[in-house]
């Protein structure tokens, strides 16, 4: 039943996509990567997303050519390695992909900026909108398996001609998530 329900909004926020005007959207531009645009209030602190998406400092410490890097770029650096590794564990690799990720501060930051903007209520964390080309994303509830999920439907929306179905998109986007949580050891 829950996700017949998501299925429904999720439907009705793609139909509202046609509506919507980008000077609703909130958030400045933080950090601009190879693959992705980060949008959030400037206030975001980036280290608690960099700790969130379980970043590793040590394993990034050679990509920044041995100087310290600052907290956005190493965002940036890790939002590209998720997307390479989320194309890897799909093996479908796009190299000029690049989108948009907007964070909020929770889920009912989220349920209001979509019931403002598209007028329905969302009660999910994140969600994928294909026609913004954008992952909309709970900071309070962020997690690397559902960023990687997320990111999992932008690469399969624009590399299908056709988008898969929203069943078969949430398999694969199920997989990513369980790969992910399986090699950080983060699973129950």
């Amino acid at each position: 039943m829950k996700r017949k329900v998501s299925a429904i909004i999720f439907s009705v926020l793609i139909l509202a996509c046609a509506r919507f005007s980008s000077a609703q959207e909130e958030g400045s531009l933080i950090v601009e990567g190879k693959y992705f645009s980060l949008y959030a209030a400037r206030s975001l602190n980036l280290s608690r997303v960099l700790t969130k998406v379980n970043f590793n400092y040590l394993l990034h410490d050679d990509s920044f050519g041995g100087k310290t890097a600052d907290a956005s770029s190493m965002l940036a650096s890790t939002l590209d390695a998720l997307y390479s590794e989320v194309s890897d564990i799909l093996d479908i690799h796009m190299y000029t992909f690049h989108g948009s990720i907007r964070i909020v501060a929770d889920k009912d930051a989220l349920n209001a900026f979509f019931r403002q903007s598209y007028g329905v209520d969302f009660r999910d964390p994140s969600v994928y909108v294909h026609e913004k080309n954008t992952i909309y994303i709970s900071l309070a509830d962020l997690t690397i398996g559902m960023l990687g999920h997320e990111i999992a439907h932008a690469i399969m929306s624009h590399y299908f001609v056709v988008p898969p179905p929203t069943k078969v998109q949430e398999v694969l986007a199920g997989y990513v998530e369980y790969n992910l949580r399986k090699t950080r050891g983060s699973l129950p």
